[in-house]
């Protein structure tokens, strides 16, 4: 429909240019009065049809651009959540989120400005020659001779456009990186006084920006003066040589006044061709970097097949596995690991000993280079994700909270929950007394990443979360660093609750929270060196041994 309406709009162009001789010649000079209201009555009639199809071609053109964008948004979302953690912890969350809203804002730009151009200012460009080579064909070839002096000034400026608008995309997600670095953590900029450097920081940033923009404008606003000037050669020429065929009784003045009028009128959609390939270079600089982030394949995929994970007693083995990060540091090395069906099972060592990787791969957020996983004697490489995920409950010290209610948050993984339920959890999270006497109860808004509360209460939070999920295997990676001796305490005796039947495995420095461990494995560099009870690792006065002494003194 819209490309009905552009060549609808193209022929009333060009219509328009042609009722110009009988104006003139029929009704001006021979005084033709049988014309007098025929010719009046088609020029209003070619108005009246070039207006609503103009109305109907900008609207449909504009709903095609803003939903190829929308879908195109949908679609990177969608490919960006479900993508693996390794290539998302790679990404800025601001370089992330300028792609969704500066550059897919470049491309919807460029998309509706070419589209349009194309389709409309094209077929009006063709329209206008036709009739002009139809008029005359000497004074259509002195005007086709100089329009093709557009297309070197066309592409010169499209290719520096390019090169500034992706260089502008890149600035901007920088300074927006800075923004939120510098408002996240305004506490911390405010207590060691460096409000002076986070400007200069942020001032260095936005001249960048600046000096980009500027850049792109001074293009902007030279393309247009280039376009006038070849304008105004095409109308010269077309005046100097239509006198002489007019002089020379070749051409009547009706007929050069509707020639001079299709040449007036093929200027503007040729300097909106100029502008088109100014927005269209925008746009390909923004496509460059949106699709380089489409097309990475995701690693962490689902097999062919993929069969639904049964958790039946949720005993989880380590065969052989092997796993290293991308900066080529090795986590685990062969590891074999058992944890037995409904036990609390607990992993100590000193800092990158390999426990948080070990938590890590159960899930499936990073897949083991060599060796495998199996949770109840099936290899977790050949369920589905999202079987795998929903029998997985996870707290970790780095607590997220939505800026939502807090029911919604304790219900994020428990959509269908009920209110009922949600306090349940909340109780046995130890969050139910603080949550009631909040403003608005479980109603109350926790704000962005949940400042409005404490680090203690966002933990109950996220243990709430996970208490509510219900899944069969619980995986707590320093779920109580956070609270103080009197919380641990009671969130400890909840998850003792929580644990009691389930396949439990506990990450945790403080040796304190994992004594009551069924078996407690002891890391280092990837390995397991000491496994036992509490009481038969002290026995053994090993590393594990030692490691309890050393927080003791401390």
């Amino acid at each position: 429909m819209a490309i009905i309406c552009m060549i609808l709009v193209a022929v009333c162009t060009a219509l328009t240019a042609k009722m110009i001789q009988p104006i003139l010649d029929e009704l001006l000079i021979n005084r033709n009065e049988a014309l007098f209201f025929i010719v009046p009555a088609i020029v209003v009639l070619i108005f009246f049809i070039k207006g609503v199809a103009g109305y109907f071609q900008n609207y449909l053109m504009e709903y095609i651009g803003q939903r190829m964008i929308a879908d195109l948004q949908t679609d990177l979302y969608k490919h960006v959540i479900h993508h693996d953690l390794a290539v998302l912890q790679k990404q800025t969350v601001s370089g992330l989120t300028s792609r969704f809203i500066y550059d897919l804002h470049q491309l919807k730009k460029a998309l509706s400005n070419t589209i349009t151009g194309v389709l409309k200012d094209v077929p009006m460009i063709l329209g206008l020659i036709v009739l002009m080579v139809h008029q005359n064909w000497m004074l259509a070839l002195v005007c086709l001779t100089i329009i093709p002096l557009a297309a070197a000034p066309i592409v010169y400026f499209g290719r520096r456009m390019r090169r500034y608008s992706g260089g502008t995309q890149e600035e901007m997600g920088a300074l927006g990186g800075i923004l939120r670095e510098s408002l996240g953590h305004i506490r911390q900029v405010k207590s060691f006084t460096t409000e002076n450097r986070e400007i200069d920081r942020s001032s260095r940033s936005i001249h960048a920006v600046f000096k980009l923009l500027v850049k792109m404008a001074r293009v902007r606003a030279l393309s247009s003066p280039v376009m006038e000037l070849l304008g105004g050669l095409i109308i010269a020429g077309v005046i100097m040589f239509g006198c002489h065929l007019i002089w020379q009784n070749q051409m009547t003045a009706g007929e050069f006044m509707s020639f001079l009028t299709a040449a007036m009128s093929i200027y503007r959609p040729l300097k909106s061709v100029t502008s088109i390939n100014n927005s269209l270079q925008e746009g390909l600089a923004a496509a460059e970097r949106t699709f380089t982030l489409m097309d990475q394949p995701a690693t962490i995929t689902e097999q062919a097949g993929a069969k639904e994970l049964k958790v039946k007693n949720g005993e989880i083995n380590f065969n052989n596995v092997t796993f290293a990060y991308a900066d080529g540091h090795t986590a685990t090395q062969n590891l074999n690991l058992h944890i037995p069906a409904g036990k609390k099972v607990a992993l100590v060592g000193a800092s990158g000993a390999g426990k948080s990787t070990i938590l890590n791969l159960i899930p499936r957020f990073y897949d083991p280079k060599d060796g495998h996983i199996e949770i109840d004697g099936q290899k977790i490489a050949d369920v589905t994700l999202n079987s795998l995920r929903q029998n997985i409950g996870l707290v970790t010290q780095e607590v997220a909270l939505f800026n939502d209610t807090i029911a919604n948050n304790i219900a994020y993984g428990s959509p269908l929950a009920s209110r009922e339920q949600i306090e349940q959890a909340a109780k046995d999270a130890a969050a139910y007394d603080f949550i009631i006497q909040s403003e608005n109860g479980f109603d109350t808004v926790v704000g962005e990443d949940g400042f409005s509360l404490s680090g203690g209460q966002r933990q109950r939070i996220a243990i709430a979360r996970a208490m509510l999920k219900n899944a069969p295997i619980l995986l707590l990676d320093e779920a109580t660093s956070s609270l103080d001796t009197q919380s641990e305490k009671s969130i400890q005796d909840a998850l003792n609750t929580l644990m009691r039947g389930r396949t439990s495995l506990i990450v945790a420095h403080r040796l304190s929270t994992t004594q009551d461990a069924d078996i407690i494995h002891v890391l280092d560099h990837g390995q397991v060196v000491e496994t036992g009870t509490h009481k038969e690792l002290l026995e053994k006065d090993g590393v594990y041994a030692n490691l309890y002494k050393m927080q003791q003194q401390s």
